[in-house]
């Protein structure tokens, strides 16, 4: 890979902040919207003429951990060919909530009224309660499968969509390019995610969030002594392969948590493979500003939209 950046600015704004999935909607769930949208008139599913109501059903549980939860957006005149975007909140695998996206989760839902929305949690990475990568992961999966299993309840389609940021943009792009066994999910967004976590130059040297050191927050992901082989099999980049779903990276260019140069990095790898993709530098840092979190919204939307057939 290329050498590092030489250097990087003062950062711009501060970061963006398993168990079986349930086979089927509780009836708890289901009374959660409050409405009786399955049974309206019209509301024939097949792609036409639906007129159901929208629905909004929030802390819907996947599992059975506190953390395993999600909220629901449902929009109104949905069909089983209305597609389902996932949202993953950062926070170093170890902090963040989903209501970190609300923004995102607001800008998607004005830009494309028509698609459903998934704002999921996840079991954050802990040494005590013995959380690591596997057990966000096997999250990860218990999140698309519930979505995938009830999609008959939420009168969706199995075609689901995925975006992160920071860390959860690191999520979304691992279980899109090596979890995603099912292929339900056909694109991803990657809003200035870690992209290479045996870069080691990089995060041995003075890189401090919230406090504490990368290095640590990265071995406590990946619950492993430093400078081994699982780093590299938990990286997006050496998880790529020709066949990996459809991405758009975005990244801010005077970014000191996650280098700029790992998207660059990112984005010539899957130049080579031939995976469809585009790539956005913005000038920020860790966490976009409105207007360029805007502008990623619009492109990210472009491209799902094109990249789903």
């Amino acid at each position: 890979m290329k050498s590092k950046l030489s250097s990087v600015r003062e950062i711009f704004s501060t970061t963006v902040r398993t168990f079986v999935a349930c086979s089927v909607v509780t009836c708890s769930v289901l009374l959660a919207s409050c409405t009786k949208d399955e049974t309206v008139p019209g509301g024939n599913g097949n792609g036409n003429n639906s007129t159901l109501a929208e629905r909004i059903i929030p802390d819907t549980a996947y599992g059975t951990d506190a953390r395993q939860k999600m909220d629901i957006y449902l929009p109104a005149g949905r069909t089983t060919a209305t597609k389902v975007i996932i949202l993953i909140h950062g926070g170093g695998w170890e902090t963040g909530d989903k209501t970190d996206l609300n923004y995102y989760k607001d800008l998607l839902r004005a830009k494309w009224p028509e698609a459903a929305i998934a704002n999921i949690n996840y079991r954050l990475a802990s040494n005590t309660a013995n959380i690591h990568y596997s057990e966000i992961m096997n999250d990860i999966s218990a999140a698309v499968n519930f979505i995938v299993d009830n999609r008959t309840g939420f009168v969706t389609s199995d075609s689901l969509l995925m975006l992160g940021a920071s860390a959860g943009a690191h999520l979304a792009m691992l279980y899109t390019y090596a979890h995603n066994t099912g292929n339900h999910v056909r694109a991803v967004a990657d809003f200035f995610g870690p992209a290479v976590l045996n870069d080691w130059e990089w995060y041995n040297s003075f890189n401090i969030w919230m406090g504490k050191a990368i290095k640590d927050i990265l071995i406590q992901y990946n619950n492993g002594p430093w400078d081994v082989p699982l780093y590299q099999s938990n990286s997006p980049y050496s998880v790529a392969t020709a066949q990996s779903r459809p991405t758009i990276i975005f990244h801010g260019t005077i970014d000191v948590i996650v280098p700029l140069y790992q998207s660059q990095w990112l984005n010539g790898r899957l130049t080579t493979l031939g995976v469809p993709h585009e790539y956005y530098e913005y000038l920020d840092g860790h966490g976009f500003n409105n207007s360029n979190t805007e502008d990623c919204m619009n492109k990210a939307v472009s491209f799902f939209k094109s990249h789903l057939q």
